[in-house]
């Protein structure tokens, strides 16, 4: 048996990492803000994650990807060679019907395409116990009306990339109907689905979608430039992503899983990769839980960065910018926000919580910075929130408690909904109200000795800020330095600076109090006639 050889990507796995530079000194800047963070001591690193993979919503992590979603060779001997080209594309197959310009295949194996179809399509419609996979190399299919692979029956298809290969698939700007079912993407599948390879798969959707599955979509390698009027890749009980590279352009979500009918799915998983991510709406959307292990991405345009009813991030390079919340954490479906017509906008959500465990996180929101429905909770990585210039929106946003642990937390915004951590926090953190400062200030924080603690640079103009690391100790002395205020700060407790309107100046309350009027919650967020829409610039 002659298997064909083909690059293997290797996977980044699980990582998470531990105490985001803690005990080391060095630069980082990989975003407009760069940071340097000089740390001698270390945290131990806390996650929602147990010894069995299974996170606090439920989630089994540790069997995210089969040995075969990994698998990018095939038996090339024993394989069903189909040849693509208008009116004559050719296959010796009994399991392939050819009608013109639509290729049928009905039975389980491996399927080599190459060539081009304009306006044609390949169909998978087998046993619903089949698998299936098509390796593309060098194929290009156009089609005007509908998808140019549409899975309708099998058990699991994967689609696999040629060593090398150029591939392009491409809808033309309406779907008519061919069947019952409602196909609305370039890649349209009714059960799970697999992506992987050694080459690159160009998507082009004038309508629709990217790549949807109707159960999971799966991708563990492979390079992916994919253009969509409305979702970029699309799994109704999940995306899964192991590594690979992609670069998504979308209308509406980048990343999106939605299941009305399940609440444990409808999520979003990444173990690694590398994502360039451009979208109209959520870069990352999930009707449950986002779960970020790994990889490196960049959302460079969003309308909230980073959305699900959880988010838990263990690890990776990951640098948003959103028009309205960097992370949001709440419940419902593809609704940003989630709070959708009435309700106690302040009540803390069943279900909903951001954990921030490991990695490097940079946010530049125009909304709230982070912005949870339910408990926030800090417990290692570097997180460096730009938050909003608008008296409306907050660095932080929390309904439950917020609580740090460990690892290093910087955030710079507007003053007037600001929030500090709560006073059950275990690491020291401290807010205080400078004068508005410009953007590409330094904030930086030394203590009584003079050793710098931490040192970034705001991407935008600020009036509040928010420093949380190891070395902030009960009892001691720093100097926090914003732009052109310098402060000395004596941490009276560990928890120093209360929130509300206009922050506070010098003084130090434990962290949750707001100073609202009306008698709030503390955590929570003041009364709506003293909020302004995300999009609108008020007062500092």
């Amino acid at each position: 048996m002659k298997w064909k050889e083909i690059a293997v990507f290797l996977l980044t796995g699980i990582l998470l990492l531990t105490g985001c530079g803690l005990g080391n000194t060095g630069t980082s800047g990989e975003g407009t803000g760069e940071n340097t963070t000089t740390a001698a001591k270390t945290t131990t690193q806390t996650t929602t994650e147990t010894a069995t993979g299974e996170l606090s919503n439920g989630i089994d992590t540790s069997d995210m990807f089969t040995d075969r979603d990994k698998e990018i060779g095939y038996d090339e001997e024993n394989s069903a060679v189909i040849t693509l080209s208008d009116g004559k594309s050719a296959c010796d197959s009994d399991a392939v019907q050819i009608d013109e310009n639509t290729v049928t295949i009905s039975d389980e194996g491996t399927y080599i395409l190459s060539g081009k179809l304009t306006n044609g399509m390949i169909i998978v419609d087998a046993e619903d116990t089949d698998k299936i996979q098509l390796v593309l190399d060098g194929v290009t299919i156009s089609n005007a009306e509908s998808a140019s692979i549409y899975v309708r029956s099998a058990d699991k298809v994967f689609i696999t990339t040629a060593s090398g290969s150029e591939n392009m698939l491409k809808n033309g700007g309406t779907y008519t109907a061919i069947d019952d079912n409602n196909i609305d993407a370039v890649i349209f599948s009714k059960d799970d689905l697999t992506l992987n390879g050694a080459g690159t798969l160009t998507i082009h959707a004038e309508a629709g979608h990217g790549i949807v599955s109707k159960d999971d979509l799966v991708l563990t390698s492979g390079t992916y430039e994919i253009t969509a009027e409305k979702h970029g890749l699309s799994g109704k009980d999940s995306v899964r992503i192991a590594d690979g590279t992609y670069n998504i352009t979308s209308g509406k979500d980048g990343l999106h899983a939605s299941n009305t009918d399940e609440t444990s799915l409808g999520f979003i998983y990444i173990a690694g990769g590398n994502f360039e991510i451009t979208a109209a709406d959520d870069g990352m959307h999930a009707d449950s839980a986002l779960m970020i292990e790994g990889g490196t991405i960049h959302v460079a345009e969003s309308y909230e960065g980073l959305e699900g009813l959880s988010i838990d991030i263990a690890g990776g390079d990951i640098d948003v910018t959103s028009s309205d919340d960097g992370l949001n954490a709440a419940g419902g479906n593809d609704s940003s926000g989630f709070e959708g017509g009435g309700g106690d906008i302040f009540a803390v959500e069943e279900g909903a919580y951001i954990h921030i465990s490991g990695g490097k996180l940079h946010v530049n929101a125009s909304g709230d910075g982070i912005d949870s429905n339910g408990t926030l909770t800090i417990s290692g990585g570097e997180t460096y929130v730009s938050g909003p210039t608008n008296g409306a929106n907050g660095s932080l946003d929390y309904n439950g408690e917020g609580v740090i642990s460990g690892g290093i937390f910087v955030a710079a915004g507007s003053s007037g909904m600001a929030q500090n951590f709560s006073s059950s926090s275990t690491q020291g953190a401290m807010m205080v109200t400078v004068d508005v400062q410009t953007a590409g200030s330094t904030i930086s924080l030394s203590d009584s000795s003079g050793k710098e603690l931490v040192s970034w640079v705001a991407d935008k103009e600020y009036a509040s800020v928010i420093v949380s690391c190891p070395e902030i100790t009960e009892g001691d002395t720093y100097t926090l330095t914003a732009g052109s205020s310098t402060q000395e700060i004596t941490m009276d407790t560990l928890v120093y600076g209360s929130g509300g309107m206009g922050g506070q100046r010098g003084g130090g309350a434990p962290g949750q109090d707001r100073s609202m009027k009306g008698g709030e919650v503390p955590g929570q967020r003041g009364p709506m006639e003293n909020r302004e829409a995300p999009e609108q610039n008020g007062p500092m």
